[in-house]
């Protein structure tokens, strides 16, 4: 009991270490600014995330035979069942509702690089279920019910999303309460979902799927 509360505890800790590395080489301290060139910033993008994924690849491979999900099927193919669909569908209604009620009719965001934001994305929805749900939903799993490993890893998933408003608020003295919070919210209820993709696929790519596609679709058509 002793042994499995201490490996519990670790799981948490090393969940924990992800947000506050996070916190650490986010860009809301203003690090791709030095980064030549107009790109500098999602090039800063791609490499920090890259930084962060590191250690959760590391105990993926490590952890193997302790996972709930191998890696023979975590990293299998993407299986195009209903669970997967159905989020598709969803997402797209979300995203399509968000845009008339934001911008009243058809609009498309015409602000960004869209290729590269579409690269970064990729990269976002790829590293950060690697951590959460590749990592820390597989490991929990198989340590305590499918239901607190579902809380426990959304909980950290949430925070993940956290320091970037108090970095901005330490360093421009403003803090954006109502965006954290909705942000917060729809962060808690997308991480409940694609615990429950990976779950009903048994693949990490399910939830990457729907994780860039959401992503994707609402930074295009919603803003």
């Amino acid at each position: 009991m002793n042994k499995k509360k201490n490996t519990l505890l670790y799981i948490l800790l090393s969940l924990f270490c992800f947000v506050i590395l996070w916190a650490i080489v986010t860009d809301a301290w203003g690090y791709s600014s030095h980064i030549s060139g107009s790109y500098g910033k999602y090039i800063y993008a791609i490499i920090s995330r890259l930084i962060w994924v590191a250690p959760a690849i590391r105990l993926i491979i490590h952890y193997n035979e302790e996972l709930g999900f191998d890696n023979n099927k975590l990293f299998s193919r993407p299986i195009f069942n209903k669970s997967l669909s159905i989020v598709l569908i969803v997402s797209v209604a979300i995203s399509f509702i968000g845009m008339i009620a934001i911008h009243g009719g058809f609009w498309i965001n015409s602000e960004i690089n869209i290729p590269m934001e579409i690269l970064v994305i990729c990269f976002v929805g790829f590293v950060e279920e690697t951590v959460f749900r590749g990592w820390g939903y597989n490991v929990l799993s198989a340590m305590v019910s499918n239901r607190k490993a579902v809380i426990l890893s959304t909980v950290f998933f949430v925070l993940l999303h956290t320091p970037a408003y108090f970095v901005k608020l330490y360093r421009f003295g403003t803090l954006d309460y109502v965006t954290w919070l909705t942000q917060s919210l729809t962060t808690a209820i997308w991480g409940v979902i694609f615990c429950w993709l990976m779950k009903k696929s048994r693949t990490i790519w399910n939830p990457i799927i729907a994780h860039i596609f959401y992503d994707i679709i609402v930074v295009l058509f919603v803003g």
